[in-house]
């Protein structure tokens, strides 16, 4: 009976050691596996012994309770309703606070002709052959009552020839009308002016927002509509 109780609190002294010591081990298989990435936050999961490790890069990845198992991918869970996305509606809560801080006096923004029923934010590179194909679009959409906010996601970097084209345009001074010009001719003919660009951030902000491809669109609530859409895709999606 001795020995059993000395195991036990063996077992226990060792579980209470792992538990002060996961959070420095999950630093250090992150350092290891992904060394560019910190961790941005650690919380748990509604799963006994899972752990839920937010990253800088705006990813999360699963990790087990002793911190000897790590897992990327996306959480589900059945429910009455169906099957519920929890890493997506984690990622949809952070991207609609900071969709939310955004200064839309630095968007180019096209507005709903008459009256707003939904406003969406998308990522967008003039160089991009999909965000050309969507920007041809512009009137349809605002026609049914979305407003569109875009944003510079130059894919290739702010330092490439799509990210110089992009300060251009955002250094114009009809932004509107230099958009529509550089995705039509690569080009912008207005005359610019200096100004303090906001380019690198928006292109910071998208990283941030796991945005990998353009154009990447996202409603108010943080929700990821998708790549491309139609206008008739578009206000399904928002409704």
């Amino acid at each position: 009976m001795n020995k059993a109780i000395l195991l036990l609190i063996s077992a226990m002294a060792i579980c209470t050691v792992n538990a002060d010591d996961v959070e420095s081990r999950i630093h250090s298989m992150i350092a290891d596996v992904a060394p560019t990435l910190q961790v941005a936050s650690i919380s748990q999961t509604p799963i006994k012994n899972i752990i839920k490790v937010e990253l800088s890069n705006g990813n999360f990845v699963y990790v087990t309770q002793d911190a000897e198992f790590m897992f990327p991918g996306k959480l589900l869970q059945r429910t009455k309703d169906g099957m519920k996305d929890l890493t997506e509606q984690d990622l949809a809560l952070k991207r609609k606070a900071r969709l939310a801080e955004i200064d839309l006096s630095e968007t180019i923004t096209f507005k709903a002709e008459d009256h707003e029923e939904q406003e969406v934010f998308v990522f967008t590179d003039v160089s991009c052959g999909y965000c050309k194909k969507l920007h041809r679009h512009i009137e349809e959409f605002t026609e049914t009552g979305i407003t569109i906010h875009y944003l510079a996601f130059p894919r290739a970097g702010v330092q490439s020839p799509a990210g110089e084209l992009m300060r251009d345009v955002w250094c114009s001074k009809n932004r509107q009308r230099s958009l529509t010009e550089a995705k039509q001719e690569g080009t912008v003919t207005q005359k610019t002016k200096p100004c303090s660009s906001p380019v690198e951030k928006q292109h910071e902000l998208g990283l941030a927002l796991g945005v990998t491809g353009t154009p990447g669109i996202y409603d108010s609530k943080g929700r990821h509509l998708g790549g491309y859409l139609t206008p008739d895709q578009l206000s399904e999606a928002v409704n």
